[in-house]
């Protein structure tokens, strides 16, 4: 058997202090921390959602809000597959 370099078997350790945080790239003005999450917004137009529909139906009845009281209802569903 034959003695293989040390530095071909061993690995290198480094501390968290070396490591350095993924790059992201930004556009010219844009902020590089993120904002809220999709799933945020979705939840948000759901509530937007239920606001409208809860005032269209105090003023012109269930009629009149039907159907958005159905794209509620459509998006709770979606909602409930895909989040």
């Amino acid at each position: 058997m034959s003695r293989r370099p040390p530095g071909r078997a061993t690995r290198q350790i480094l501390s968290g202090s070396e490591l350095a945080p993924p790059r992201r790239v930004a556009r010219e003005g844009a902020s590089v921390t993120s904002g809220p999450s999709l799933a945020f917004w979705f939840l948000v137009a759901l509530a937007a959602l239920l606001l409208f529909s809860t005032i269209v139906w105090a003023i012109w009845g269930m009629g009149a809000a039907s159907p958005f009281l159905l794209l509620l209802a459509l998006a709770l569903i979606v909602s409930w597959i895909v989040i």
